[in-house]
């Protein structure tokens, strides 16, 4: 039973993780709903995923759905196929006289409301014990599902907390494009650094901010130092959810708006850290511990956003040269003219007289 639910939990991830495919161009085949209404008519094929965000869908019968079926707060009404899961979180679930699940039901706070003639070749289950213990990274714990005294609260209040990571990531994307997406830079280029100030800031700003409060005179500045402390907190988790919504606009090929990115992968990131924080015993804390440090200390290293942070040591200047004396210009030979000469002719010598041939006396 638990390894039903477990894939199917992996289903919903995977809802979350690649909704690319009904945004992304060129990948038509699944079909994401928000907040509007979506009918799959009688003897039609959707050939992938259908995800329902606060919307309502409709599947006629004889109609087939290749693929799962996840509902987010809204409602669906099937009476046709579907051949793979079909999860409710939140929302209303109509299972009419025709209606066939080839898989699984499981419905997480959502009520399921099931003809006699429907069928359902898997299971049908509400509620698990998964392993998400739904904490914030460095935030408040929040209860498990599996509290026995109001489950349904419980889940609802664990997503509408999710959902309001990313809707404060869509948020700022929107307002504070540039910043966030400096700090995002500076987080993915220089993790060791970011990190270590993140850490550094985590453990001694408390400290100091402690120590001013418990002063009258400057118990105000204490205050506000720790909201502006969980507000970088909260900027460095959303930088890291747009460089991961990044890279899944990137894998699936697809030209996302940043505001998008940052909701849908900020949404991701919040769900697979506090998986890992639960799945791994004793140091699965240090997931989302690490994340939320590095997203502050890039915070901190460009000072919210408004400064660029190299991620990238500046290359060595080259020495100069030393100068160099230029060459000595050669001088050209004389041209062979100018020294084939004529023999030169005996003439007087200076100062002597030319003699003149005298006669002789008898």
């Amino acid at each position: 039973m638990k390894k039903i639910r477990y894939a199917i939990l992996l289903t919903l991830l995977l809802a979350l993780a690649l909704p690319a495919t009904a945004l992304a161009k060129g990948l038509p085949e699944d079909k994401i709903v928000f907040g509007g209404t979506y009918t799959l008519g009688s003897g039609e094929t959707l050939a992938g995923n259908l995800i329902i965000f606060g919307g309502t869908a409709t599947l006629e019968e004889a109609s087939r759905v290749q693929g799962e079926v996840v509902t987010f707060g809204g409602s669906l009404e099937a009476n046709g196929e579907i051949t793979g899961n079909v999860v409710g979180v939140g929302g209303l679930i109509e299972l009419g006289e025709t209606a066939v699940v080839e898989q699984n039901v499981l419905t997480l706070g959502s009520t399921l409301d099931r003809a006699g003639g429907a069928i359902v070749r898997g299971e049908v289950s509400s509620g698990f014990t998964g392993p998400f213990q739904f904490d914030f990274p460095g935030g408040t714990s929040i209860p498990q599902t599996q509290v026995r005294v109001n489950p349904f609260v419980s889940l609802m209040w664990f997503l509408l907390r999710t959902l309001l990571w990313a809707a404060v990531a869509v948020v700022l994307v929107l307002f504070l494009p540039r910043q966030i997406e400096t700090i995002g830079r500076a987080a993915v280029g220089q993790p060791l650094i970011a990190g270590g100030l993140g850490l550094l800031t985590v453990v001694i700003a408390p400290l100091v901010l402690l120590l001013l409060l418990i002063t009258l005179l400057l118990s105000p500045l204490a205050l506000l130092g720790f909201l502006l402390l969980a507000i970088a907190w909260g900027f460095g988790l959303v930088a890291l959810g747009l460089e991961l919504g990044k890279r899944l606009a990137e894998m699936a090929k697809g030209d996302w708006a940043p505001a998008l990115s940052a909701g849908l992968g900020t949404l991701l990131l919040i769900l697979v850290l506090n998986g890992l924080k639960a799945i791994i015993p004793c140091v699965g804390w240090l997931f989302p511990a690490a994340a939320g440090m590095v997203g502050l200390g890039a915070v901190m290293l460009t000072r919210f956003g408004t400064e660029i942070y190299p991620t990238r040591p500046p290359a060595p200047r080259a020495a100069a040269p030393f100068p160099t004396v230029p060459p000595t210009p050669e001088i050209p030979p004389a041209p062979e003219d100018v020294w084939d000469l004529p023999p030169a002719v005996d003439e007087p010598g200076l100062g002597e007289a030319p003699q003149e041939d005298l006669p002789h006396s008898g």
